[in-house]
Formats: C-alpha cells, sequence, structure tokens
C-alpha cells in the first residue's frame, strides 16, 4: 500500500460536471435522455425504456456534458451513489441529478476508478457529504473533493482487468437475456396481438374473435397480491428479511441489493407477501407498469408494490411487459406530484383473453424462456456477488496483484 496515494476526484479528472440544468425538451424520438432510473442495478446504463430529446439539443450541449467513451457517470441526487462507466461513443444526454467525470487517463484508469466509486467506503463518503433531508444531494464541489487511493497505473491496470472479467461476463449473461425477452415478447405479439397462433388459419373467427376467446377482466386469470405496510422502526442493518419495494423493481430487472432489512416477519403479514424465486412484481406507485421476477430468497413484499400470481406465468410476464400493457396501466394512474394506480382496478381492466388451449400452449413454449431468464440473472447474482467481495481486498491492497 506504500505506492498508493490519496488524492481529490478533482485532481485526476479533466471536468466533472452534471446534465444540463434546463428542462430538456421531450421529442418521440432523436437522442435517448438517461435519467437515473436507467442505471439499472448492474450499473448500467438501459436505453431500453428512455424518453428522448431533440438532436440539436444534444448538439447544443457543452463538450463536458456530452459523455464519451471512458467517462463515468455517478447519480447525485435521491438515489446517490450509483455509477456507470461508459463503453461506447453513443450520442445521449442525461438529467442534473447525474454527475459526469471525465479521467486524466495519465494519472486514473477509468475502469480502476468506476470501481473505486463501486465501493462501500467510497459510497458511506459521499453518504457524509449529501445535503438535504427529502431527497439528499451531493454537490459538485463535495463530489470534486472527495477522496481516492490510486496506485501505480500499472497496478490500476491489472486491478481493473480482473474485475472487469466478472462485469464481461455480467453484460454477456445480460445480452442473453435481452435476446430471452425479445423471443418471448415476439411470440406473445404473434400469437395474442396479431392472433397469428398456431393453426390460426383454421379458427373459427366470431365477432371479430378467436372463438373460444372472450373479453374479460385480468383478474379472470392473473390475481394481483399487494404487499405489506412494514415500519420502518423496524428496520434494521442487519436483518434477515429483505423489504421490496418501488425500487427494486426495475424494468425488466430486480434490484435486490438496495434493499431496507428487518429482523422477523410480523404476525399480520399476508403469507403471499413471503416472495420465493420466479415470482413476478409490478410497480404501482412513481415509475408505474415496471415489470420484474425475483430472483433470490428472504425477501419481503412491500406496499405500492404488487406480486402477479396466475397458473400462466410466462403469459402473465409477456402480457405485462408489453408495450400496450405498460401504456394502459400509465393510463390508469393518478396523482400530479407521484402516479399511483390500484391493483385493483388494473384487475377490473379488461382484455382479450385467449382460449384454454393457447394459454397451456403458450406456457409450453414460453416457460423455457422464462427460465432462462430466471437461471441468467441469478449467474449475473452470483458474479455480482463475488466481484463485490473481491473489491474491498483489491481497494485495500489486501490482496497484492
Amino acid at each position: 500500500m506504500s505506492e498508493w496515494k490519496k488524492v481529490k476526484l478533482k485532481d485526476c479528472c479533466h471536468s466533472i460536471s452534471d446534465g444540463d440544468h434546463l428542462p430538456p425538451p421531450k421529442s418521440n424520438s432523436g437522442v435517448p435522455f438517461v435519467t437515473i432510473a436507467n442505471i439499472d442495478a448492474t450499473n448500467h446504463i438501459d436505453f431500453g425504456n428512455t424518453m428522448f430529446v431533440p438532436l440539436e439539443y444534444y448538439n447544443n450541449l457543452n463538450d463536458i456534458r456530452k459523455a464519451k467513451c471512458n467517462d463515468i457517470l455517478y447519480s447525485v441526487v435521491g438515489s446517490f451513489g450509483k455509477p456507470a462507466l461508459i463503453k461506447e461513443n453513443i450520442p445521449f444526454a442525461f438529467q442534473r441529478h447525474i454527475a459526469i467525470l471525465r479521467p486524466n487517463n495519465e494519472i486514473a484508469d477509468s475502469r480502476f476508478l468506476y470501481y473505486v466509486m463501486l465501493t462501500r467506503d467510497f459510497f458511506m463518503q459521499a453518504d457524509t457529504v449529501a445535503i438535504g433531508a427529502a431527497q439528499r444531494t451531493i454537490s459538485l464541489t463535495a463530489l470534486r473533493n472527495m477522496e481516492v487511493k490510486l496506485p501505480s497505473m500499472e497496478t490500476q491496470h491489472r486491478i481493473a482487468s480482473i474485475l472487469s472479467r466478472y462485469d464481461s461476463l455480467i453484460e454477456n449473461y445480460q445480452k442473453q437475456i435481452k435476446l430471452l425477452e425479445e423471443v418471448a415478447q415476439r411470440l406473445y405479439k404473434e400469437w395474442f396481438f396479431d392472433l397469428h397462433f398456431p393453426g390460426h388459419e383454421n379458427t373459427k373467427i366470431v365477432d371479430g374473435v378467436p372463438e373460444g376467446w372472450e373479453k374479460k377482466p385480468i383478474k379472470t386469470i392473473i390475481e394481483l397480491q399487494s404487499g405489506y405496510a412494514f415500519k420502518s422502526s423496524a428496520f434494521m442493518e442487519d436483518g434477515i428479511y429483505k423489504i421490496v419495494t418501488i425500487k427494486n423493481v426495475k424494468d425488466g430487472a430486480f434490484d435486490g441489493e438496495n434493499v431496507s432489512k428487518i429482523a422477523s416477519i410480523p404476525e399480520k403479514m399476508p403469507k403471499h407477501c413471503i416472495l420465493e424465486d420466479g415470482d413476478i412484481l409490478l410497480s404501482l406507485t412513481g415509475n408505474v407498469g415496471r415489470v420484474c421476477i425475483v430472483n433470490g430468497k428472504n425477501y419481503l413484499l412491500n406496499q405500492r408494490v404488487a406480486k402477479l400470481k396466475s397458473a400462466y406465468k410466462a403469459y402473465t410476464y409477456c402480457l405485462f411487459r408489453s408495450r400496450d400493457m405498460f401504456i394502459e396501466v400509465n393510463n390508469l394512474a393518478n396523482g400530479a406530484a407521484q402516479q399511483n394506480v390500484s391493483p385493483i382496478r388494473i384487475g377490473e381492466m379488461k382484455i382479450l383473453i385467449p382460449e384454454k388451449k393457447w394459454l397451456d400452449d403458450f406456457e409450453r413454449t414460453v416457460s423455457n424462456y422464462i427460465l432462462g431468464i430466471i437461471t441468467l440473472q441469478s449467474q449475473i447474482r452470483f458474479l455480482t456477488e463475488a466481484r463485490d467481495r473481491l473489491l474491498p481486498k483489491l481497494m485495500s491492497g489486501e490482496i497484492a496483484v
């Protein structure tokens, strides 16, 4: 550790800035506009569900606000402390709640600095300088003055190379998940939206729909089970059980890390709030309509998140992951400051429910894709945990490289 030197972030970066402070002009197409919600549980940017801004707006941004390969984004408001390393030169804009660091690669390896910012020590330092009660914020001045320990460039490269092997595998698994999602959604659209299910040519059409298909409430085949109102006074740092809230329900991804914990299960909590691998969750507040699959054990369901229970899990997942259902759920939401949607109202929404034969066939066909997604998500969780165990040991010099 003798070769490691303590420096301020501003001394190892060319610039540390944030997103444009003016409200971005919305657009139906153009350049992706990234918010903190688009930084996923594995610290990658999810461009699959972003808003857009006009290309002209992006072109007029200051160069230090245009992310480039090897820059680091870092959330500084609300859900602060989430870094993301930019690995490609993809044009996108981002909100002012995100800082952008452009490391000086003669002093700091961008990958190494990113891993430093992933450590608990760095987060605790950020937590110390964050101000505000309702929405805690790290000012750019505070961020610039935060300290990191840097070894020689050679050591930085070696450590970054070791840790990046884990991230390469994680990214590979994420790409496989995306492919499985696309196949499942394509089949869902083909069968139940375009009505091109196997044998559709020989199926009788009655009043514009296949014979045996009926427009019924969602609750006919899917039960929306609400979460439990846990008391925050019972939360503790080393509790056994982990509370899943709306922030843990990402768009197609389950975040099982950023959770509050409790020591025991409340007596009045419904049994369905004990979550299991493969359970499907739906967010009901804030960013409503987001869906994910639970991965891991000892998770409990908090209020404002619903569990979707059905004999047809593959159909249920694809239905609620579809763009049309996302829009419908958001249209039901009310509340100006924060959107809310009732699980009862969702259950009463009428949809065209296929004949049981086609639901059974779809389940047999697509359930393997959903199982593949769950398996890959487990692998990502294991790799992330292994990397995060190794991370502090490398950064402290406990493990020499």
